[in-house]
């Protein structure tokens, strides 16, 4: 049996609507019509403006952290909910490796040449920076302002059931990119904070998943490109 935190979230769906509006209307079509050509640091952007966000919700005293679901009420079963799904999404990459080598598919012509599409992680000092940017700091942005505002008002205005599909529509939405791997990882989640009522079982799996995408994109190709429909 799964404890849960309750929920203390006040607000209402006015705030959250009015920031996701911003964000989809000015800010995205701003970055993309301002820099036309892809940038390394982009996909940065709207995380820093979710983090932006949430703190400046805390700053004006609009909202706690433990409002959101930041804190550590039952943490030790949180964290082996959400990491012990992620860890076993992380485990699936080296496996299905595995396994395109050992059946031949790696000589089919869906993933002839893969390998040759690995992508080099970063270099330099900013290499560690980018990791951690990528697998952490877009998650607990993406977790504090999408799942812990935005989500906890749905749950307090809809049904939890369409507050969850909701909640993972909303997460590959924000991304403006139509993946069902993006839904899934954004319905995983969702479902993880209406189940807790915290936010580190939804954290805990998106690094797990973030950490699997570094993965995929820089040492396993041939997974990636397999998985291409997905990710």
């Amino acid at each position: 049996m799964i404890n849960r935190s309750e929920l203390k979230g006040t607000w209402g769906l006015k705030g959250p609507v009015g920031a996701l509006t911003v964000y989809a209307c000015v800010l995205f079509p701003a970055i993309h019509l301002g820099f036309p050509t892809a940038r390394p640091w982009a996909h940065f952007i709207y995380p820093v403006y979710f983090g932006l966000m949430v703190l400046i919700l805390i700053l004006t005293r609009s909202v706690t952290w433990r409002q959101l679901g930041l804190h550590l009420e039952h943490w030790k079963q949180n964290l082996l909910l959400g990491g012990g799904i992620g860890v076993l999404v992380i485990q699936m990459v080296p496996l299905l490796d595995l396994f395109i080598g050992s059946s031949g598919l790696d000589q089919t012509d869906l993933l002839a040449g893969a390998d040759r599409r690995v992508s080099e992680p970063p270099e330099g000092p900013f290499s560690l920076a980018a990791y951690v940017g990528t697998v952490f700091f877009i998650p607990l942005a993406q977790q504090l302002f999408l799942t812990g505002y935005v989500l906890q008002a749905l749950l307090g205005k809809t049904k939890p059931v369409l507050a969850v599909y909701l909640g993972g529509l909303i997460f590959m939405l924000a991304h403006f990119d139509f993946q069902l791997g993006l839904f899934l990882l954004g319905l995983t989640a969702s479902g993880f904070y209406f189940m807790t009522g915290s936010l580190v079982a939804p954290l805990a799996f998106q690094i797990a998943c973030h950490s699997a995408g570094w993965l995929l994109i820089h040492h396993h190709p041939r997974v990636f490109t397999l998985l291409g429909f997905l990710f």
